[in-house]
C-alpha cells in the first residue's frame, strides 16, 4: 500500500540555532503526495477503517499538497540523512477547521525508507479526508 512522495529540492530546516521558526522557511506546498494506483486507493480504505470511519471503496486524489516544516536547525540534505518534515494539510486553505491536520513525514533516503506518522489522534478524520477523493459527507 502506498503512494509517491514529493519533497522541495533545497529545503531547508525550519528552525534558528536558538530554536525560533524562521518563517521564510515555512514551504506552502513543500510536500506532495501523489496517487500511485490502486494500491494508493487500498491505502485510503484501510485508514478509513483504522481510524473508524465508513470505509467508502474511494479513490485518493490525484495529488495533495502539503505546508512543510524541516524540523532541523540545520541544512537539510535529503540525500544523506534522517529528515522530520512537519506537514500541515489544508493550512489556509479552508474556512473550516475540521479539514485542518498536522502530521510527521520521515525520510531516511540513504537507508531507503520513509515514515508517515500522525501528530494527534484528533486529526485522524480530517488527515484521511484529505488525501481521499471522498466527499467530505460521505465519511462519518
Amino acid at each position: 500500500m502506498g503512494f509517491d512522495a514529493v519533497v522541495l529540492d533545497g529545503i531547508r530546516g525550519g528552525f534558528d540555532s536558538n530554536m525560533e521558526l524562521v518563517p521564510d522557511r515555512v514551504y506552502r506546498g513543500g510536500v506532495q503526495f501523489a496517487r500511485s494506483g490502486i494500491e494508493s486507493d487500498r491505502l485510503v480504505a484501510a485508514l478509513e477503517a483504522l481510524c473508524g470511519l465508513r470505509v467508502t471503496g474511494n479513490r485518493m486524489v490525484e495529488a495533495a499538497s502539503f505546508t512543510a516544516i524541516a524540523l532541523h536547525d540545520v541544512t537539510v540534505d535529503l540525500r544523506s540523512g534522517p529528515t522530520t518534515i512537519k506537514l500541515f494539510g489544508h493550512d489556509g486553505e479552508s474556512d473550516s477547521e475540521r479539514d485542518y491536520f498536522e502530521a510527521f513525514f520521515r525520510l531516511d533516503l540513504k537507508n531507503g525508507w520513509a515514515l508517515w506518522n500522525e501528530k494527534d489522534p484528533e486529526y485522524r478524520e480530517a488527515l484521511v479526508r484529505g488525501i481521499s477523493a471522498a466527499s467530505s459527507d460521505s465519511m462519518t
